[in-house]
């Protein structure tokens, strides 16, 4: 036998393979996988020397603890880099899913499930401007179904919380958006924590929502749902769906290819690109094409040190890696901060992300870091383009404390409760969409930050407290 075989052999025979039902249906590789390490040494997050990149592979292989559990970022490169092509990215969203078993998921993470009260969605909207209110409200009407001749648009978790990126634009009249909070992104953020059992029954779902729809051809907001539906959903967890799937990206650079969509206004601004990490599942489908589309709206594109198939995450992906709840925020924005500061190095005037998920913890962490760079959703760069006027920045700055405030007032909530287990995956419109409690804490939280000084304080505050969580918690 080769000596590669050898090492397949020897790592098949002594894996500890997952024990739950979700998780023993991912697509890592056992047999390709030889323990060679590149995955993670690769990894632009964690870098490790070759020899530890070994030993913590073999560790993820054995069902051991690795330092890999605590320090990725979730981010798909590992793949990429996997010259064995076995996908190492599902070992260990498998492993998370066997410490969710454990001991539950981040009490803070009650905060985007939509089922768990109270959620970012319900105290949302004791913020939200009226016209948003009438968007959101015809999207989630019950019984929506798509027009003659019109695609279904997934409006999706996170376009609901910055609903003015598309509101009121002329791109949607193409479409019937339909706002379903509850399919969770199709479970895509949850499959990228590694919550693989409840993933499994969110495809189930979904399925007989959306052919309930009557949809043939349905475009997602957020990228990382097209991946989700046609990939994850059929290979990972057997539900097969009769759509045809695409995403905002990909629709918007063939309206702008057939002149369907047309530049009247080239805004001549340097840009540089966030990719975001489902992009890494996708490729270049996404990466050029976002690219594309910038260039044809009259941007200049410079890259960051990291990008495409080693971008670096928004930080969202940090909070997967969880070991202590209250230090969930401050290590999201920390990875978020570094994003920035390779922007800022580009010499570029704005940052694009063509991610709905990654906006609202862009804005947060430019916010806290008290930054001047730009930041657009791909989306809005067309809208400019195409000569729509957008009230920006007025609107994301009020955002981005909007969600700022929701997320002090559930760590401070956070602090009482315990891990918890996500045991329902339907939410009740009459509890959680439109009607907040008072949540008087959280209304003062959001008042004191209305004050220029306050929100100074408070981002300097944030920021002493990521650099000596560092220390307390890593």
């Amino acid at each position: 036998m080769s000596e590669r075989g050898t090492k397949r052999a020897a790592h098949a025979a002594g894996s500890t393979r997952p024990a739950s039902g979700a998780a023993s249906q991912t697509s890592f590789k056992w047999d390709a996988c030889t323990g060679c390490g590149t995955c993670l040494a690769s990894c632009p997050v964690l870098r490790l020397p070759v020899d530890e990149a070994k030993r913590e592979i073999r560790n993820l292989i054995d069902g051991k603890a690795s330092k890999v559990l605590t320090k990725c970022n979730t981010c798909f490169s590992c793949n990429l880099h996997c010259p064995e092509h076995a996908n190492p990215y599902q070992l260990i969203l498998s492993r998370w899913n066997d410490v969710y078993h454990r001991r539950g998921a981040p009490p803070l993470y009650k905060f985007v499930c939509p089922t768990s009260l109270p959620n970012i969605w319900q105290v949302l909207n004791l913020f939200l401007q009226e016209k948003e209110r009438r968007w959101i409200r015809e999207w989630m009407a019950p019984g929506r179904r798509p027009s003659p001749g019109k695609d279904l648009l997934l409006v999706g978790n996170y376009t609901h919380l910055f609903p003015f990126i598309i509101g009121g634009s002329k791109l949607l009249d193409s479409f019937t958006p339909v706002d379903l909070i509850d399919q969770w992104e199709g479970g895509a953020y949850l499959y990228q924590g590694g919550y693989l059992d409840v993933v499994s029954q969110i495809a189930a779902r979904t399925k007989r929502d959306l052919d309930d729809l009557g949809a043939t051809r349905v475009v997602s907001f957020l990228d990382a749902v097209q991946y989700i539906y046609t990939v994850v959903h059929p290979s990972e967890f057997g539900v097969h769906h009769g759509q045809e799937f695409t995403s905002i990206t990909s629709w918007l650079r063939g309206q702008l290819e057939t002149g369907a969509l047309e530049v009247v206004k080239p805004l001549k601004i340097r840009v540089t690109v966030h990719d975001n990490c489902y992009s890494k599942a996708i490729g270049a489908e996404l990466w050029d094409g976002a690219r594309e589309i910038l260039g044809r709206c009259g941007c200049k594109v410079v890259e960051m040190e990291h990008c495409k198939a080693d971008s670096l995450c928004c930080g969202f992906g940090a909070g997967a890696s969880w070991k202590h709840n209250v230090w969930i925020p401050f290590k999201i924005i920390r990875e978020g901060m570094k994003k920035f500061a390779e922007a800022s190095r580009t010499g570029a005037s704005a940052l694009v992300s063509y991610c709905s998920g990654c906006i609202y913890l862009l804005w947060a962490t430019r916010e806290l870091l008290e930054s001047r760079l730009d930041v657009y959703h791909l989306v809005e760069v067309v809208r400019m383009a195409a000569g729509e006027e957008l009230d920006y920045p007025r609107d994301h700055v009020g955002r981005a404390w909007d969600v700022i405030a929701i997320i002090t007032y559930q760590l401070v909530r956070s602090l009482l409760d315990r891990p918890f287990r996500i045991t329902a995956i339907t939410y009740d419109p009459g509890r959680s969409t439109f009607r907040p409690r008072s949540h008087v804490l959280l209304r003062f939280i959001r008042a004191l930050l209305s004050f220029r000084l306050a929100r100074r304080f408070y981002a300097r505050l944030f920021r002493l407290m990521a650099g000596a969580g560092k220390l307390v918690f890593e």
